[in-house]
């Protein structure tokens, strides 16, 4: 049979930009051993799920925030499941909701919640109004809860102009108190500015989330480690197709460099 190579000529075989920076590169946290790093994530996931075998002694406050933890630290992955059921639930109402939630808690469940289908109505902040129908300003000093509202609002569906509101609300004062904060809050805050949470690419929002989740007052240990292993475990199981793809054309430029281009065709 015969080989058409009519054209191959036309865009030159280059050889790679990265040259092989992936054929030899060694992250720093493969000091530890693969082997050993599969086994204590497994260790870890198994702790977790047993955080989701306790759902009934937890407040839905905490149910969220762990919601929450698992998908920006890239982990939530391991616990569709059981995430799909503790919304349902929350959802259904068979976790009982408290009315004083602080609007950080009640708008991060709105936003998780229509993340995973469960519609929520946006009435559940006209407790945060007051009589004229605007947030109370008590609000402006809660930065925390500010972004999460922020994020929330980019959940809505065609029609809720209200939202459209609250998005010009919490962006005008989060913008005025942004440079009056500090990390990890104040990174969160320009990041969200720049890209809502709900449009940003979660692998970016893990890269970032890692960091400053240990900063944060009373961060889970449990999720912070298995959230690094896993990080580590995906990234050498990315490095090592990199280095597979890297040997493959430094071999065929090798073989063939530019100027036999036209007869590479033949072998790929």
């Amino acid at each position: 049979m015969e080989t058409t190579t009519a054209g191959a000529g036309d865009t030159a075989f280059e050889p790679s930009l990265w040259d092989d920076f992936f054929v030899s590169y060694t992250p720093p946290c493969s000091q530890m051993s693969e082997e050993w790093m599969r086994e204590r994530a497994e260790e870890l996931r198994m702790e977790v799920r047993r955080m989701f075998e306790a759902v009934n002694g937890m407040s839905v406050a905490d149910l969220m925030v762990l919601v929450d933890a698992l998908q920006r630290l890239g982990i939530d992955n391991h616990y569709q499941k059981e995430i799909y059921t503790t919304l349902s639930r929350v959802h259904t109402g068979e976790l009982e909701i408290l009315r004083s939630e602080e609007l950080h808690i009640v708008a991060l469940r709105f936003r998780l919640l229509r993340q995973h289908g469960f519609f929520v109505s946006t009435d559940v902040f006209d407790e945060f109004r007051d009589g004229t129908g605007n947030f109370n300003t008590c609000l402006t000093r809660d930065p925390k809860g500010l972004l999460s509202l922020y994020n929330a609002a980019y959940l809505a569906v065609p029609g809720e102009d209200v939202l459209d509101g609250v998005i010009a609300f919490t962006r005008t004062h989060l913008e005025a108190m942004k440079g009056n904060l500090t990390s990890p809050i104040a990174d969160q805050i320009c990041r969200a500015l720049d890209i809502p949470l709900p449009r940003y690419m979660p692998q970016l929002e893990t890269m970032h989330f890692i960091t400053e989740y240990e900063q944060e007052d009373g961060h889970n240990a449990t999720l912070l480690e298995l959230a690094r292993l896993d990080y580590c475990l995906t990234r050498s199981a990315q490095l090592k197709e990199l280095r597979t793809f890297c040997l493959w054309y430094i071999t065929r430029i090798t073989l063939y460099p530019p100027k036999k281009r036209s007869s590479i065709c033949q072998y790929i």
